[in-house]
């Protein structure tokens, strides 16, 4: 098993959420951080703003490939974080609309887990700014999980 692959299974042990984020390079550029949810009891994964995400700077609006960065990795990790075995979740389908533009702030994630097989896991995402009733973007996506075993990390 690799070094990354090593660490990402200790922080999945261990159930730190920030280890696991800090073993994904991209992750890690997009500062991301998981965070827990009182009112739900789950996760939250906030990106911080930083002027290097803007898109649009007459807005300023962040770019939309950072705002699909984030939904993705959040449903990655939530995938990772929920499972029971080793598995890790490959993209095989993604989707994504986007509700309004994302301004000069963080952005923050809630993932929902709508199903773990075998081998596909599919889960939705909705991300916001200041008000969770005001959403920036939607996302779904289905996951190939494929054991730690038969991936090279």
């Amino acid at each position: 098993m690799s070094e990354v692959a090593e660490s990402l299974q200790k922080a999945l042990d261990t159930g730190d959420h920030e280890g696991v984020v800090a073993c994904i390079p991209y992750a890690r550029y997009l500062g991301i951080r998981a965070e827990q949810d009182d009112s739900s009891g789950g996760r939250i994964y906030r990106m911080p703003f930083r002027d290097e995400l803007v898109g649009n700077a007459r807005l300023p609006a962040l770019h939309g490939g950072t705002v699909a960065g984030l939904l993705e990795l959040a449903m990655q990790i939530e995938v990772l974080i929920s499972e029971t075995q080793p598995r890790l979740p490959y993209p095989i389908d993604f989707s994504i609309d986007y509700w309004r533009s994302a301004g000069a702030q963080d952005c923050l994630c809630r993932c929902r887990l709508i199903r773990s097989g075998r081998r596909i896991a599919q889960v939705q995402a909705e991300c916001w700014q200041e008000d969770a009733e005001r959403p920036v973007a939607f996302a779904r996506a289905d996951f190939l999980l494929r054991a730690v075993d038969d991936a090279s990390v």
